[in-house]
């Protein structure tokens, strides 16, 4: 599956910010049921870097075209969220977004990022992901570098003048108790084993994606609240945070 051509802003912002924000929208800010009756699930994912940490310094220095490697876990410990894997590539250009997956077991997206090779369920798309991971890990040398962990809350901004021109609505989450590890490098579902806090606990991380643009009343609404988009990697403040950043020189 490919998410293409599409823009990613992030906000860091207060809880009671955001509570704030969703009580204005309260009729237009509607849960994603995809991931539960309210829109709350827990996300694993593992990511991967380079021995040099090339993916934190990309980010630092702002490089306009970089990748991300990752695998993704949703699912709850107690069943009421199925439990679905995804191995994604992330391929970020000038600002904008560009992201394939391949949804499969857990199982075979640990192995799949091992350099095994992918089993008998995977089509032509999805093999041509796997080449993309795997010249990631041959010639990037991309390796797991550390788990994280973040509750997220998903809605869909439903907004009447965007529905008449046929637009899509705009997706609209808030990631908080981000934590990361750096040993036990294998994800599981709805995985808790964290100590690490990326952020202080009052904070969470607001991100808006779509397509084409944002629509100007819910940008002037932003603005009137004092919310603003700024750069900010999960994975990136992860190594910061630690300071495993400065094992390395860049």
């Amino acid at each position: 599956m490919d998410t293409a051509d599409r823009f990613e802003y992030k906000f860091l912002i207060r809880r009671n910010q955001r509570d704030e924000l969703l009580g204005q929208l309260a009729d237009q800010l509607l849960p994603d049921t995809h991931g539960g009756s309210d829109g709350h699930y827990p996300i694993i994912s593992l990511y991967f870097d380079a021995p040099d940490l090339r993916c934190y310094w990309d980010n630092w220095r702002g490089i306009p075209s970089r990748r991300k490697l990752r695998v993704r876990v949703y699912g709850s410990e107690d069943g009421a969220i199925p439990p679905t894997s995804f191995i994604e590539v992330k391929h970020k250009a000038d600002g904008r977004g560009v992201k394939r997956r391949i949804q499969t077991t857990l199982a075979q997206a640990l192995a799949v990022t091992q350099g095994a090779a992918p089993d008998a369920s995977f089509s032509a798309h999805d093999l041509r992901i796997v080449e993309e991971v795997h010249r990631l890990r041959t010639l990037e040398q991309f390796r797991p570098s550390c788990v994280m962990r973040y509750d997220r809350h998903a809605y869909f901004l439903h907004l009447p003048e965007e529905a008449a021109l046929g637009r899509e609505p705009l997706r609209v989450t808030f990631d908080h108790d981000i934590a990361v590890r750096f040993d036990d490098l294998t994800p599981t579902i709805d995985d808790r084993k964290f100590n690490q806090y990326v952020l202080p606990a009052d904070h969470c991380i607001m991100e808006v994606k779509g397509a084409g643009a944002v629509p100007y009343a819910f940008a002037s609404r932003l603005s009137r609240l004092q919310l603003y988009p700024r750069q900010f990697s999960k994975y990136s403040e992860g190594l910061r945070i630690t300071g495993r950043h400065l094992s390395l020189v860049a």
